[in-house]
């Protein structure tokens, strides 16, 4: 089954990458797409869609 993609609103002027089927916000090298401007938003949902950016499944820890 394809990933679908899409963003939204997270606090003014702050949007997220989320995964439609599963609500999750998208992880890449475990690091959380959220808290982005709308540029970067629709930049990394562009990059996702076209298998440029690669989801992770699991959160980095911080040190």
């Amino acid at each position: 089954m394809e990933r679908r993609y899409a963003i939204r609103r997270v606090k003014d002027k702050l949007w997220e990458v989320y995964d439609i089927d599963s609500d999750n916000v998208v992880l890449v090298d475990g690091v959380a797409l959220t808290n982005l401007l709308d540029d970067e938003a629709l930049d990394a949902l562009e990059l996702l869609k076209g298998g440029y950016l690669t989801p992770s499944q699991t959160k980095k820890i911080k040190p």
